[in-house]
């Protein structure tokens, strides 16, 4: 994959096209626009069945320091994940701050905590955990099983079928992190024994 965020826009774009063909879900319009600056504060929004993004306001992949963005890891600001991102969002429904039709109900359902960080309402928690379902599903099934299988049952086909460590390779600090969250996971689903993991398909 070409990691640069022009390539990670065109992997992107063809992965959730892939995703909702499967799914059998209408594939929302992308619209990019050039620059850096979005007048509102983020790299990209969503608003009735269109992704609007600005590629160059995304991160880039994560290689150093606080920078943590990788396709298809836990953090993923790279346009690639932004697009799944704001895919969830379209599939659920969501217009802005009005919540989406399985947001609320799943988040209180499933009781798990947010996959990332950026989680200030339930539309956003189930967009992240949505947006690693479509681009990283083992690595989800591991971190929030119940999550999975609510977004198993509802889209059963997977556009990416590898185990999560072979999603990132090349990602060697990702990965190594992902395995410490796996185990964190473990410990607080049930402080003792692993919890069951979610079916993956």
């Amino acid at each position: 994959m070409d990691l640069s965020r022009s390539g990670l826009l065109a992997a992107g774009t063809a992965h959730i096209k892939r995703w909702c063909g499967l799914n059998d879900v209408v594939m929302p319009h992308i619209v990019t626009y050039d620059g850096n600056e979005p007048t509102f504060g983020t790299c990209a929004y969503y608003r009735n069945g269109v992704i609007n993004i600005w590629p160059e306001a995304c991160a880039a992949v994560g290689r150093a320091g606080r920078m943590w963005s990788w396709p298809g890891y836990v953090v993923d600001r790279t346009p690639y994940g932004v697009l799944a991102h704001e895919l969830a969002h379209h599939v659920d429904k969501a217009h802005g701050p009005r919540g989406g039709i399985r947001a609320a109900s799943w988040h209180r359902e499933t009781g798990e905590a947010a996959i990332t960080t950026y989680a200030p309402d339930v539309n956003e928690w189930f967009a992240e955990s949505c947006r690693l379902y479509v681009t990283n599903p083992s690595l989800l099934c591991r971190l929030r099983p119940k999550m999975y299988d609510k977004l198993a049952a509802e889209w059963r086909m997977l556009a990416e079928c590898r185990d999560w460590k072979q999603v990132l390779e090349g990602a060697d600090r990702q990965i190594k992190a992902a395995e410490n969250k796996i185990t964190e996971a473990y410990r607080l689903a049930q402080r003792g024994p692993k919890p069951q993991q979610g079916k993956l398909l």
